[in-house]
């Protein structure tokens, strides 16, 4: 039916260690493992390893951690005064991550340490 379809389609070339993308991987890994950053922590779904890297830096090294944060940690906040608006950027601003995704992630980590019930 779709012939011309898986005849134009090129195959998928598995990528070889120590490709470009292999190293940046392990750039990262090394740098959480400098940071202290807990193992169990990307086990979170949703967290990719540049994040874990910016949580790191920001003193969110363990699940317990992330769980003990706000959204507006996460995601930033807006500040407003009589004459001016101040944006907040958050730990994992700059990561495309919608607020309700922020407030995901924590509420994944508040589970995996027994705060709440998973449902």
């Amino acid at each position: 039916m779709f012939f011309w379809l898986t005849k134009a389609a090129k195959p998928v070339q598995a990528q070889k260690p120590g490709t470009p993308a292999d190293r940046a991987g392990d750039a990262l890994a090394s740098r959480c493992r400098e940071l202290g950053v807990e193992v169990a922590l990307s086990e979170i779904a949703g967290i990719s390893l540049p994040m874990l890297v910016a949580l790191g830096q920001n003193g969110i090294k363990t699940v317990e951690d992330l769980a003990g944060c706000a959204t507006d940690d996460l995601y930033g906040w807006v500040e407003q005064t009589s004459d001016t608006t101040t944006r907040h950027a958050g730990v994992l601003d700059g990561f495309g991550l919608a607020r309700d995704e922020c407030g995901a992630i924590i509420m994944k980590a508040r589970a995996r340490v027994g705060w709440i019930d998973e449902k």
